[in-house]
């Protein structure tokens, strides 16, 4: 045997058992591989299921008044301790739930646009348009739905099978219409809102104009041209305001389920013009009804006639009997009152009465005359137009708007000529004293007086108040 024989005869009885070691190494490698694996998946599974007990613990123990921003931070540290390599599965289903009580009741709120009508704004709110009819055979309360305006507003409830289970329409600012489903069907009625009456006063200086200091004073727009008007016959608002008059007004204010719904009437008011008081009570007739406004010495603060037909106007040119005519370029007398006004500015009846004369009348332009009663007339000139309700021959009230402020005829700008005349006499309209209405009848004089007292009392301390602040 030679050497090269022996060596290879060597090699394959020692190749043969290092053979099956490598084997062994190689299979008890896989063997401990795949243990690794179970062991690592049954460490993951657990590990995940003590987080996910974690989780629930945290989440179960969150208190229950917190916030959502504190509920967003728990849940912020709760996800940034899952494990980093953990991925929430797509799979997972999401659970959802209802709140407690919900029934598929919805709410709707219906604004009416022009051309809409109770069919058309079901039918826009998923609401069966069939229950209609049914509404209105409810009666007469319900039929004001078939006469809806643009800009009305509905409420209505409804279930999801388009069931009309509510409805509610503001007929007015006081009344509404509530329909609601029972057992036996729809049932309406109507009912009130709860509507409160309360008490405010205010109190001013003037400083520049009424209007400016009784907004600074917080009275309304509307307050104050009530207030003129109450106080409008014995004090010419044109002209006889001065700086440092004051003004106080107690006055009612309606709230409507707790809220300011608007302005009421003024129960009680002082102006004081150039150191002389005046004061107006509102009273109510207890046998007629008729409501007005009087002095604490129930006289009646209704004049006759207005002190000026023209509202907030300036006097341009006064009662005289020498005065030089602006176009003539004489001197003649000027037997009226002049307010320089914007043409178009409305002219008002001063008093009740007649209209003896509408038309055009030489340099008096385009002119209106009123006749009241036997003794007394007024006259309206340099019109831009008449009112189409006040006609030639028609009666007239007090205040009613007659015509315009104008420029026609003998006239350098729009102004209104006004002419008062007594048995046909002409009298100087800021001067001449205006008879006045009945005052508050004798029988009633008591009631009138317990009425009327407490606010006059309230007067006597806003007035003393207004007083002492001005003082300071």
């Amino acid at each position: 045997m030679n050497y090269r024989t022996f060596i290879n005869k060597d090699f394959r009885s020692r190749s043969q058992p290092e053979r099956h070691t490598r084997l062994r190494w190689l299979l008890i490698g896989i063997s401990c591989a795949v243990l690794g694996v179970v062991l690592a998946s049954t460490s993951s599974e657990s590990a995940l299921e003590s987080d996910e007990i974690e989780v629930s613990e945290t989440l179960n123990t969150l208190p229950a008044e917190a916030n959502v921003d504190d509920t967003d931070s728990q849940l912020t540290r709760i996800h940034l301790q899952l494990p980093k390599n953990h991925q929430p599965s797509l799979e997972t289903p999401v659970k959802t739930s209802q709140p407690q009580g919900s029934t598929g009741q919805k709410l709707h709120v219906i604004r009416v646009k022009p051309g809409d009508s109770l069919s058309t704004l079901f039918d826009k709110a998923d609401i069966n348009p069939d229950q209609v009819l049914e509404l209105i055979k409810l009666g007469s309360s319900t039929r004001t739905l078939t006469r809806l305006h643009p800009g009305d507003i509905l409420k209505a409830e409804s279930n999801d099978k388009g069931e009309l289970l509510a409805l509610q329409y503001e007929i007015s600012p006081l009344q509404y219409l509530q329909v609601l489903r029972g057992a036996e069907g729809l049932s309406a009625e109507l009912r009130k809102h709860d509507i409160e009456t309360r008490h405010a006063h205010v109190s001013g200086t003037i400083n520049s104009s009424l209007f400016a200091a009784s907004q600074d004073a917080g009275l309304s727009q509307a307050l104050t041209m009530e207030l003129a008007n109450i106080f409008g016959w014995d004090i010419d608002f044109a002209q006889d305001i001065r700086n440092g008059d004051q003004f106080t007004v107690i006055y009612e204010e309606i709230y409507k389920n707790g809220e300011k719904l608007q302005d009421g009437d003024i129960i009680a008011a002082e102006f004081v013009n150039r150191g002389e008081s005046y004061r107006a009570l509102r009273y109510s007739n207890p046998t007629t009804g008729e409501t007005g406004y009087y002095s604490p010495e129930g006289l009646s603060l209704r004049k006759a006639f207005l002190r000026s037909p023209v509202k907030f106007s300036r006097i341009s040119s006064k009662f005289s009997s020498k005065r030089y005519h602006p176009l003539l370029h004489k001197i003649r007398s000027h037997k009226g009152v002049d307010y320089a006004a914007r043409r178009g500015t409305p002219v008002r009846a001063s008093g009740d009465g007649k209209i003896i004369y509408r038309g055009r009348k030489g340099g008096y332009g385009k002119v209106v005359i009123i006749k009241h009663g036997n003794r007394y007339s007024t006259l309206y000139a340099h019109l831009s137009n008449f009112n189409r309700k006040a006609r030639l021959g028609q009666k007239v009230r007090q205040g009613q708007i007659i015509g315009y402020v104008g420029a026609t005829g003998l006239a350098s700008g729009p102004h209104l000529h006004y002419e008062f005349r007594v048995n046909g006499v002409h009298r100087n309209p800021l001067t001449v004293k205006f008879p006045s209405t009945r005052p508050i009848p004798s029988r009633h004089r008591d009631n009138f007086e317990l009425t009327t007292y407490g606010y006059i009392s309230q007067l006597n301390v806003l007035s003393k108040n207004t007083l002492a602040l001005n003082q300071e």
